[in-house]
């Protein structure tokens, strides 16, 4: 029992550490599930009313929706997830008017702004044209022509409009992830993404991934750097280090500035004496690719192998001890 509880509360945790930082999980599962609500209402309604085969076929909206919100809630890929919520969704508007008649034209409006929400621009376009195709020519929903060529042109001009808006979103989002979770001077993660990536690091091990490393990395006498050569100097060597420590790491590595002239580097899924040949190695090239830069720079590495239940401050802390450990070490 208590097993049990202590794997629900884990479940979420790492559900509630993925809805912060995975925005589009989070609009995909407040949508779908807004959605799943609102039509199992509707399925309840015509029950109620007599409606078998209307009732039926909101119930398999629902299911579909329900399975895709499952999928990406265990740990599914949200992207995968949001283009299956995408075709279902337009899919069901084209069924729906085929049992449910005029009404599905008014669910299409919503479906085909939120398909550019969800997806990438180009999935959204061709569902749309798709959608606006099967419902434009469905001669029983409309009473006339002129009443079908006003659908035909209000739902093109939503399409247009939801291109522009997702075109300038994604483009004004990058910038801004990048400006959230980035130091601006050397491009390294900051403290926000730092802590992010080790609470995600720890949800991936207790789901049985391999324990990673973490490396704090302090320039030694720094201070003297900025006292006799000036920070335009001082900013040069941050940035000398980590364009060295990212020509050693790998793409699933993490490189972070803590603060000042201090780094915390993430070994993903590296046990520890993998992680002392790599940071023996990266000590080496960063003190000498510092040399000439600003004299005899040095650095200091601790580091610390994730331990099973710990958390990312109880981790950072080893670390930071393993730190002041080398540092007392090269002073003696």
């Amino acid at each position: 029992m208590a097993a049990a509880k202590d794997r629900e509360r884990h479940d979420a945790t790492r559900l509630s550490a993925r809805l912060r930082s995975d925005f589009d999980l989070a609009i995909l599962i407040s949508f779908g599930t807004f959605a799943a609500v609102v039509i199992a209402g509707f399925a309840v309604f015509r029950f109620y009313s007599g409606n078998l085969i209307g009732g039926l076929a909101n119930c398999a909206i629902v299911a579909a929706l329900s399975s895709v919100l499952v999928y990406a809630v265990r740990g599914g890929d949200t992207g995968r997830a949001a283009t299956v919520f995408v075709l279902v969704t337009g899919l069901a508007c084209i069924g729906s008017s085929l049992v449910f008649g005029r009404t599905a034209v008014y669910w299409g409006y919503l479906v085909l702004w939120i398909n550019f929400v969800l997806s990438q621009r180009q999935l959204a376009i061709v569902v749309n044209l798709g959608m606006v195709a099967a419902l434009g020519f469905q001669g029983a929903l409309f009473d006339s022509g002129a009443e079908r060529a006003v659908y035909l042109v209000t739902a093109l001009l939503v399409t247009a409009y939801g291109w522009t808006f997702s075109s300038r979103y994604a483009s004004q989002r990058r910038q801004l992830e990048i400006l959230a979770s980035h130091d601006p001077l050397t491009n390294a993660g900051n403290r926000r993404l730092l802590q992010h990536d080790l609470e995600m690091a720890i949800a991936a091990t207790g789901s049985g991934a391999a324990p990673s490393v973490l490396a704090v990395l302090d320039l030694d006498h720094f201070k003297q750097v900025n006292d006799c050569h000036g920070h335009e100097v001082g900013d040069r060597v941050l940035v000398r280090l980590v364009d060295t420590a990212r020509g050693r790491l790998r793409k699933t590595d993490g490189l972070y500035r803590f603060g000042g002239e201090e780094f915390v580097i993430l070994l993903a899924h590296t046990g520890l004496a993998s992680a002392r040949g790599t940071l023996a190695d990266l000590h080496q090239r960063i003190n000498a690719a510092l040399a000439d830069v600003a004299g005899p720079v040095t650095v200091s590495i601790g580091a610390a192998e994730q331990l099973p239940g710990e958390d990312w401050s109880g981790w950072m802390g080893r670390a930071d001890a393993a730190l002041y450990r080398a540092k007392i070490g090269r002073a003696s």
